[in-house]
């Protein structure tokens, strides 16, 4: 149990605003609901100061109080974030791709950014029974996905966190040269990602579009044509937007 002394050290090294952001970031991850709990041993916090900095971001609507004691993300902040430009103008150039590449290959199609330390899904075209058998994830790993496959593969060396091993640098120079990664998930909902990079007008990464299947419905020949095809209207159709056009 904290003391009173300890609290105060703790709440002191952090201004009011650094604690909100402290707590709202824990629900970037995989887990969007959270406890009281959680977040105090996810951010150091105590206990009563998270549950009172709740109380602020749900009076502000930053955050959903949930059934049994769980919080989620509130629907001003989602609102906001898309309000952003960059994010705005890539969701809107990008939507009309993810909806025709769900038409044609009746896949769930997936918009892709990098975040951080983790890549962002960040739009799904999906049909409900979809969604059902292969739940999407709100973030992804670089290493172990295909966009965060393409994202390391499109990046400098001065931009990449960690080194690069023979094998995966064999994988990285081979998604270069075919334009897409291909990346199988095991498990529950298993399901394989076929992704394809978007670029800025200085040809630097962006984001990546993606259409995921379930393993025995995937055609790999096909679908990495129709992603890169997508893919390449998208950054295509950015520099326009960009340019005014």
């Amino acid at each position: 149990m904290a003391t009173p002394g300890r609290v105060e050290q703790v709440e002191g090294k952090r201004s009011v605003l650094g604690r909100a952001f402290d707590i709202l970031e824990c629900f970037a991850g995989d887990e969007p609901e959270q406890t009281v709990v959680g977040l105090s041993q996810q951010t150091g916090l105590p206990p009563a100061t998270v549950h009172r900095m709740l109380a602020h971001l749900i009076r502000w609507g930053a955050v959903e109080r949930m059934s049994r004691g769980h919080y989620r993300l509130g629907r001003r902040l989602w609102k906001l974030g898309r309000d952003v430009p960059s994010t705005r103008i890539l969701k809107d150039v990008a939507r009309p791709f993810l909806v025709d590449l769900h038409d044609v290959t009746g896949c769930i199609s997936a918009l892709c950014s990098p975040d951080g330390d983790r890549v962002a899904v960040v739009d799904v075209i999906a049909g409900r029974r979809a969604l059902e058998h292969i739940p999407m994830p709100s973030t992804l790993p670089f290493t172990w996905s295909a966009p965060g496959i393409v994202i390391l593969a499109h990046r400098t060396s001065a931009d990449l966190r960690t080194p690069v091993d023979a094998q995966r640098r064999e994988l990285l120079d081979d998604v270069r040269r075919t334009g897409v990664a291909v990346h199988s998930v095991a498990g529950p909902g298993s399901a394989t990602w076929v992704s394809a990079p978007i670029f800025d007008r200085d040809g630097t990464i962006r984001s990546t579009l993606s259409i995921v299947a379930a393993d025995d419905t995937v055609n790999t020949g096909a679908s990495s044509r129709a992603v890169s095809a997508a893919a390449a209207a998208v950054t295509r159709d950015l520099a326009n937007r960009v340019r005014g056009r």
